[in-house]
């Protein structure tokens, strides 16, 4: 018979996609703090990531990208960034795609592998994990089941952004704090009309 803390945490209402809590188990995506924020549309430059991203493929990624806005003397607006290409709601984990990119301002131009892109700005979800990028699994399971509670809502920009704020140059995986952009732009999946294609 679990306690009585566990028994209240039991009851409550799970997020969609959570798996169901049992006593003395692990795996639960547990719970993030979340805000609306607001991102300004601008430029970057862009850099293809391996799958399967580390600390260390993002430290080299971002010293690239700010290589080349040195080299081209651009403008660095913010923080390096790298992005889910893709609805984690939707796409397996086997078909994600991340890139690294570096908002910047001036007269980018693409130089090799790196190339310029327009990163959308808007209203976004953003949190905070300090479990590094094994947790982002996590992060995406609770955002998308909370913020987007329907299975009739997607996202109409699938396109995720994070931010390491900590642990970058010590390079451990797992203690790197990350921000999580989610884009808070939703629309309704059309429903199918019965009968729809067919011959009259």
């Amino acid at each position: 018979m679990p306690d009585e803390i566990t028994q209240r945490h039991l009851k409550r209402l799970r997020i969609r996609g959570a798996p169901a809590t049992i006593p003395g188990s692990a795996g639960f995506v547990g719970s993030y703090d979340a805000e609306e924020t607001w991102r300004q549309t601008g430029r970057a430059l862009v850099l293809p990531l391996d799958r399967a991203i580390s600390a260390k493929s993002l430290r080299d990624a971002f010293t690239r990208l700010r290589e080349v806005a040195e080299a081209q003397q651009l403008t660095i607006t913010e923080d390096p960034l790298f992005a889910l290409k893709g609805d984690p709601e939707a796409d397996p984990p086997h078909k994600w795609e991340y890139e690294a990119l570096l908002p910047v301002r001036g007269n980018a131009k693409a130089d090799g592998d790196i190339q310029v892109t327009r990163v959308q700005g808007g209203m976004h979800i953003a949190t905070v994990t300090p479990r590094g990028l094994p947790d982002l699994q996590h992060v995406y399971t609770y955002l998308f089941g909370k913020f987007l509670p329907s299975k009739k809502q997607q996202l109409m920009r699938p396109y995720v952004l994070h931010r390491v704020i900590a642990g970058l140059e010590e390079g451990h995986d797992d203690r790197l704090g990350i921000s999580v952009f989610v884009p808070a732009v939703l629309s309704i999946k059309p429903v199918p009309v019965a009968g729809e294609g067919a011959e009259a």
